[in-house]
């Protein structure tokens, strides 16, 4: 796998952006209140929500946003918060284990596909699996050690016998999705594997190219629960609550989302 100094170079300047944009994000200034830990994927939809929930309910929320492993890491270390939003089903698995949050409380919020991501306009021609094996193609995935989606674009290309020549053109591996998204919008790749809705929240620099149910080898779940740290849980359960509502369900789905478990099997059963 080939990693070139300009990708590197250009990579250490995406960290540095993302960082910048998401570390100590939140609805509001105050760290009284809700405080929620949550997937940095998940911006778009939450900072909206969080703003409704605060003035339908007159309560705070603070959200610190990162990796999910990140949040849920920070989470243990200052034993706070009171909600944590996982970016895929698989953080959330570890914070059960962790005891980080009451399984009990666990809600699903939203879907995600795994899809083939390109730059706007499609300049490469990259319409199949097949196309990201041909010679001179850049492509990016996201690490397996960080990401479910990750692990994903492995057994993809496995399950379509097509490892071997496309790790010839890996040339990276992004700690997180969003961080894959830019690399895609600055022109440092030309295709990834990603999750389906960044195509809505950034649809004026990639296209999607989805794949048909018999290639895919999961899907995504974005999950929420109350922490076991919390010392307001009566109010947790019902940001909880309103997180599941209705009202926010259409939210997420203006961002990209999936939010009905019956249509997510149009893509994956």
């Amino acid at each position: 796998m080939r990693i070139t100094k300009r990708i590197l170079t250009l990579y250490s300047l995406v960290i540095i952006m993302v960082m910048t944009e998401i570390i100590g994000s939140s609805c509001s200034s105050t760290q009284s209140g809700l405080i929620i830990f949550a997937a940095a994927g998940a911006k778009a939809p939450l900072d909206e929500i969080c703003q409704r929930f605060e003035q339908q309910h007159d309560t705070r929320v603070a959200i610190n946003y990162g990796g999910g492993g990140e949040v849920l890491s920070q989470m243990e270390l200052s034993r706070s918060g009171d909600i944590y939003i996982a970016p895929e089903q698989s953080f959330m698995e570890t914070a059960v284990d962790k005891q980080t949050i009451d399984p009990d409380t666990i809600k699903d919020i939203a879907y995600m596909i795994p899809v083939i991501a390109v730059q706007k306009g499609n300049p490469q021609n990259i319409t199949s699996l097949a196309d990201l094996a041909r010679p001179g193609i850049n492509l990016a995935i996201t690490r397996i050690e960080t990401t479910l989606l990750g692990q994903y674009a492995l057994d993809i290309f496995d399950k379509a016998a097509i490892t071997e020549d496309i790790e010839k053109n890996i040339v990276t591996q992004a700690a997180r999705p969003d961080i894959l998204l830019t690399m895609l919008m600055m022109g440092q790749v030309d295709a990834g594997i990603i999750w389906h809705f960044y195509r809505v929240q950034a649809d004026q620099y990639i296209e999607a190219i989805f794949l048909s149910a018999d290639q895919l080898t999961g899907i995504g779940e974005m999950q929420a629960a109350i922490s076991t740290y919390s010392s307001n849980k009566e109010k947790a359960q019902q940001f909880m609550d309103f997180l599941v509502s209705e009202s926010c369900k259409f939210i997420f789905e203006d961002a990209g989302y999936i939010v009905d478990a019956e249509e997510v099997q149009q893509y994956w059963q």
